[in-house]
């Protein structure tokens, strides 16, 4: 059992080395030549370039996204200071209707007519005198 994990341990480990090795033409270059490495060099340096450009326009996009919700921030906040006031406005609004509510309350009170001021009554009230 420990020969099989020893076993298994060297095979992952020799795949592992055997595969970081830089292959040309399928055989394994001891060396380079000087216009071999600046090609290498060149292309691993134009990936990174193409890396930062995507990161760039990545972080162009995101400060444009971060402007804009900082415009729809503020208007939001205009917006609730304006929903504030309405519902204060409001509010008073309700205030007044009920005293005015009230006070038309009080003023049928007054303006209904007492037991003495109905015309039937002294109309009877007559009626018996003038038998008398």
């Amino acid at each position: 059992m420990k020969i099989l994990k020893y076993f298994l341990i060297s095979f992952f480990v020799l795949t592992l080395v055997d595969g970081q090795e830089i292959q040309k033409g399928g055989k394994t270059p001891t060396s380079f030549t000087y216009d071999e490495a600046l090609d290498m060099l060149k292309a691993r340096d134009k990936q990174w370039e193409d890396k930062i450009a995507k990161a760039n326009t990545l972080i162009e996009f995101q400060k444009i996204t971060i402007a804009k919700s900082d415009s729809v921030i503020l208007k939001l906040e205009e917006q609730s200071k304006l929903d504030t006031l309405v519902l204060l406005a409001q509010k008073k609004q309700i205030d007044l209707l009920k005293s005015r509510d009230k006070a038309n309350e009080k003023m049928v009170e007054l303006v209904k007519p007492k037991w003495y001021e109905n015309q039937y009554i002294w109309l009877g009230i007559g009626f018996i005198l003038g038998k008398i």
